[in-house]
């Protein structure tokens, strides 16, 4: 029989082993025990109750930890169940522990795709929101250039070209949805661990500027990151020029990988990094519910 308890001191030892395999789900679900072993004790006693754990009569085979972020919306910050764990359809077993959070409510779940988990998710009833894929390219190999004269390349300046910057982003970048980037943003960046001078590189014309890009390091990794030019200088193949020449950056300093996210929907993105090599290798979706 399955039941869904709250999480104590007494079951802790066996929530540790639960929290330890929540990348087999989701390889995005966050570490409890990262937050809670910093909590004082009358914080672990309310970051427990954020947790219900699913029993198969006296063994524990899963759980979900979610916050409410107000009265109308939730957000699950990790939720597993063991694999082959008996007869019951998996997908039942993941409706059990999402229907422990309170009813009339936004239910949202940040997850990296997997071989099945999309599948679950689809069945319990949520829905993709919106995604990101993440493509990866080996740069040992030859690189297409595409060369053109009328283009230059320009390495920010730190403590000149800031303004530049941040002007050209908030142009490319513009959204309603999006807050405007800041000096005191662009600032912030460059003292980050991942920060890469050689990789911070301006898009120029006919001595105009019409474009950034960036590099920066993560985990050994390159990931080329703000990447976009001008509005209207789109559509004549200068992004492929620019990308082409970040990729030779990238392999000049003696790099093998590299990595790049762009969102599901933008079509065009995806195209051009495939043209120069890029394959997709996952996806990383915000899913809803609403019941």
């Amino acid at each position: 029989m399955y039941e869904c308890v709250g999480l104590n001191k007494r079951n802790l030892i066996c929530f540790e082993e639960l929290n330890k395999a929540r990348y087999e789900f989701n390889t995005l679900n966050e570490d409890f025990f990262e937050i809670y072993n910093k909590c004082n004790f009358a914080q672990q006693i309310l970051l427990r109750r954020k947790v219900k754990l699913l029993k198969d009569d006296s063994k524990y085979i899963g759980y979900i930890w979610s916050d409410m972020n107000d009265k109308n919306s939730c957000c699950i910050n990790a939720i597993s169940v063991l694999k082959a764990v008996g007869n019951i359809k998996t997908n039942m077993l993941y409706k059990t522990l999402i229907d422990t959070i309170k009813r009339n409510c936004s239910i949202t779940y940040l997850c990296e795709s997997n071989n099945y988990n999309y599948d679950i998710l689809k069945d319990v009833g949520f829905r993709k929101k919106e995604g990101t894929l993440v493509l990866y390219s080996n740069v040992s190999e030859n690189i297409p250039l595409y060369p053109d004269e009328n283009l230059e390349f320009e390495i920010l300046k730190r403590e000149r070209d800031e303004q530049k910057r941040c002007e050209i982003q908030n142009e490319v970048f513009r959204d309603d949805n999006r807050v405007p980037l800041s000096i005191e943003d662009i600032y912030f960046d460059q003292v980050q661990s991942y920060y890469f001078d050689k990789g911070a590189v301006f898009l120029k014309k006919d001595g105009e500027y019409i474009g950034y890009g960036q590099i920066i390091i993560e985990d050994n990794i390159p990931v080329i990151v703000n990447f976009g030019i001008l509005k209207e200088y789109r559509g004549n193949g200068y992004s492929k020029s620019f990308l082409s020449h970040l990729l030779k950056i990238i392999k000049d300093t003696g790099f093998k990988d590299v990595k790049i996210k762009v969102k599901n929907t933008n079509i065009p993105a995806v195209n051009l990094y495939e043209k120069l090599g890029f394959k997709i290798k996952n996806e990383v979706c915000t899913w809803e519910l609403n019941r």
